[in-house]
């Protein structure tokens, strides 16, 4: 995989189609598919834009809801000092060995469900690729995201707006979190899907 002129190897879940139910998911009587599993283009997005635009040397950085860890990975190897963090165990396994695979040298990676997890720390850079899809917990993300940013930091999310996320943003202007948002005009499985890139800073 190529991001921007970076070379990547990534581990990936081996036939990740056959272990999503698709009837029973449309039924809603099945547990959360492996959503972590998925290379989303909002991921793709996401981390070549860190790799173009935003320079992370010697910061602390978050990478939420990192999946697989791509775009922690891109962040670490610009020199920043990445937490991988998923709520799935199986996440956090992946991440971390993509992270050795990829050379990344200042990285750790650990099971965190930010809807009542705190951690001890906070964060210049937190990053999160398609994290905005369950509309429920969009007031823990922004109580998370107002917890754990520096004073002087900021949190960038590709959302590629698969589900309503109008309210998210509504709840972030009501806690007092100043957002920017601009478009990047990507494709998924040939057909036009823009994706925001989503700047939030206190």
């Amino acid at each position: 995989m190529v991001i921007g002129s970076r070379s990547l190897t990534l581990l990936r879940v081996k036939d990740l189609e056959r272990l999503v139910d698709r009837e029973a998911l449309m039924r809603d009587d099945t547990e959360e598919p492996p959503y972590w599993a998925h290379l989303w283009t909002g991921a793709l997005t996401l981390a070549r834009y860190i790799d173009s635009f935003i320079d992370v040397r010697d910061q602390t950085v978050l990478d939420l809801g990192c999946g697989l860890g791509l775009t922690g990975i891109v962040a670490a190897q610009k020199r920043g000092r990445v937490i991988f963090a998923d709520k799935e165990a199986g996440a956090v396994s992946f991440a971390r060995e993509n992270a050795w695979l990829n050379g990344c040298a200042q990285y750790e990676a650990r099971q965190l469900d930010f809807t009542h997890d705190i951690l001890e720390t906070d964060f210049a850079l937190i990053l999160g690729a398609e994290i905005l899809y369950d509309r429920p917990t969009f007031p823990a993300l922004v109580r998370f995201l107002a917890t754990h940013l520096s004073p002087a930091g900021r949190a960038i999310l590709a959302d590629a707006k698969r589900t309503n996320t109008q309210d998210f943003y509504q709840q972030l202007d009501r806690a007092g979190l100043q957002w920017t948002q601009e478009e990047v005009r990507e494709r998924e499985d040939h057909l036009p899907l823009p994706v925001a890139i989503v700047t939030i800073q206190r």
